[in-house]
């Protein structure tokens, strides 16, 4: 009987060895891009092409209490981005801009429909701002309308 015992335990070890040992899934790849498609044009667009955002440019001031924030972002020529929040002492440019405004731009999810009440909403929502003084804002969507925003109070 113990000759069974020694067999079964060392079949039941031999399986859990190569269980153990089996390839697993690759991880997911983040490094993909985020974008959409456009059916009433029949193209894609990824962030990386500069208008996975839903727009193509984005420049946007916001000034109270003599401080400001400042973003600005051209999706064709990402380098060129901007951005300056002096309620938080951030000054970037290039990448490290894009980096900061990536996940603004995801949260507020702007889009050629959206009413400037809306868009002062969310924005001002995502800074942890109540009011202003000044808000600029001028949107060029990727089926290029544009959202233009200048109110002063």
């Amino acid at each position: 009987m113990s000759f069974y015992k020694m067999l079964s335990i060392i079949g039941i070890a031999s399986l859990l060895v190569v269980g153990g040992c089996s390839k697993k899934e690759d991880p997911p790849d983040n490094n993909t891009a985020i974008g959409f498609e456009d059916e009433e044009k029949g193209k894609g667009s990824t962030i990386n092409t500069g208008d996975g955002y839903g727009f193509t440019d984005f420049d946007l001031t916001i000034k109270k209490d003599n401080k400001k924030i400042e973003v600005d972002y051209e999706g064709v020529k990402p380098g060129d981005a901007e951005y300056l929040n002096e309620f938080q002492e951030v000054n970037q440019k290039g990448n490290e801009a894009i980096d900061s405004m990536h996940p603004m731009f995801i949260e507020i999810l702007l889009d050629s429909d959206t009413t400037q009440e809306q868009a002062i909403d969310k924005i001002l929502q995502w800074y942890g701002l109540d009011d202003y003084d000044e808000f600029d804002l001028d949107v060029t969507f990727s089926d290029n309308t544009t959202l233009d925003i200048d109110e002063k109070k």
